[in-house]
């Protein structure tokens, strides 16, 4: 890998998307490390989605310090409009996105770019990341391997929309949907599927900063239903492309899903019961109305699941 990337006359403009949402104590942090990338060829995107703290002026002063950040303020729309907002003035070819509470290794953008620079048919690259660490381990192998959309699927975090660079053509016809959370559920594996092949650097160069007041930190029933409709929906995908061998692993997904949510659901169908007014049913009735009411796609689990 060249050490100095940015004077390699192929150096495509990557448009960098930042959605922000109250997280004015990370903001700077997370912002200085993509201005910092070795990787300069860059348009930083901040999207300030009606933030209520401080984080709409901290993005102006940002822009008046760096000529490759440009702002956007919106109402908030949450984290799928924002970034629906950012590919929406995006001027690159590339498109990263990376949330507003964590921070990249300053390598990130250059070794995930290689690839898809030395491979042209590539349409998006990902790396791993670190959780909740206070310093990067230096010793990375920035080196891609090219492994095919099915083989991506395996790995633990390949849902996630950060930690990668996609072609803007894997958008085509494609947004995140607007109003659910697990927002990436929904779409990451079309735009890998899409792509056929993954370049792939098996090394930490994305810190990820896992917050118990997050959306992801805070289990909800809202989350949880939404994350079986993402599987849902993945499951027609596939079917309608008669992917078989990507169906089999998105079955392996959704009856995780179901066991490692279990408890939650199973808490919420209790509350349901203290509130039901259909005393005259059986306590058996009663728990399957209330668990239709919450899932009513439930029966078509089991078939999908069990036939």
């Amino acid at each position: 890998m060249s050490v100095v990337f940015e004077t390699m006359i192929n150096n495509p403009l990557v448009s960098v998307i930042i959605p922000i949402y109250k997280v004015e104590p990370y903001l700077r942090e997370c912002v200085e490390s993509v201005i910092n990338q070795t990787y300069k060829n860059l348009e930083i995107i901040l999207v300030d989605d009606g933030s209520p703290d401080n984080c709409p002026k901290i993005c102006e002063e940002y822009a008046l310090q760096d000529s490759r950040i440009k702002v956007i303020h919106k109402e908030n729309g949450g984290l799928s409009d924002a970034r629906n907002a950012g590919m929406k003035i995006a001027t690159a070819d590339y498109w990263s996105f990376v949330d507003s509470d964590d921070v990249c290794h300053p390598q990130m953008i250059e070794v995930l770019m290689e690839p898809l620079i030395e491979d042209k048919g590539l349409k998006m690259s990902a790396c791993t990341y670190t959780k909740n660490s206070d310093k990067w381990n230096e010793n990375f192998n920035n080196s891609a391997q090219k492994i095919s959309a099915l083989d991506y699927m395996s790995i633990d975090f390949w849902t996630v929309a950060w930690g990668k660079i996609y072609h803007k053509s894997l958008f085509y016809d494609i947004e995140y949907p607007k109003g659910r959370l697990h927002e990436d559920e929904f779409t990451t594996y079309k735009l890998a599927y899409n792509s056929g092949k993954v370049g792939y650097v098996d090394s930490p160069y994305y810190y990820y900063r896992q917050r118990e007041d997050s959306i992801t930190g805070t289990p909800s029933i809202k989350g949880i239903a939404d994350e079986f409709i993402a599987h849902w929906e993945r499951l027609d995908f596939f079917e309608e492309e008669n992917a078989t061998d990507f169906l089999g692993k998105s079955i392996n997904m959704f009856s995780h899903n179901i066991i490692s949510n279990k408890k939650i659901i199973k808490n919420r169908i209790k509350e349901s019961i203290k509130k039901c007014s259909y005393q005259d049913l059986s306590l058996y009735s009663r728990i399957k109305i209330n668990l239709k009411m919450i899932f009513p796609f439930i029966d078509g689990i089991k078939k999908r699941l069990f036939s």
